[in-house]
């Protein structure tokens, strides 16, 4: 008897951007959660909303110009949101990133409602 694998269809880069955001704050939860450098931790916040960011201006059909305060100011995200992932520390800035992309998954429900946009 013959193996049969069914092959899902390959993921946008939407998506994809949406999973690397998801996994680089489950990082960011882990390091938090040790007490890991506040380097370490500022890096994985940071890449969370950046791809998070990213992965709404696919779904927009716009692109990512490498900086992260002009994407997501082109996405009306409100202005204290980037400020406080970069100036916050320790769980405060977890914390900061968390609403940063729970206000992007929001964002994406009304874009995208076919899918939950979990984080």
């Amino acid at each position: 008897m013959m193996n049969q694998y069914v092959s899902e269809a390959p993921a946008s880069t939407r998506d994809r951007l949406w999973r690397d955001s998801r996994n680089s704050l489950s990082i960011a939860r882990l390091l938090a959660h040790e007490g890991r450098p506040e380097p370490l931790l500022a890096t994985a916040c940071r890449a969370a909303v950046e791809a998070a960011c990213r992965a709404a201006l696919e779904q927009r059909g716009a692109s990512f110009d490498g900086d992260l305060g002009r994407a997501l100011e082109r996405l009306a995200v409100p202005d204290d949101l980037l400020a406080s992932v970069e100036s916050a520390e320790g769980k405060a800035r977890l914390e900061a990133a968390e609403k940063a992309i729970g206000w992007l998954a929001d964002y994406l429900r009304g874009e995208a409602p076919e899918k939950t946009w979990g984080y």
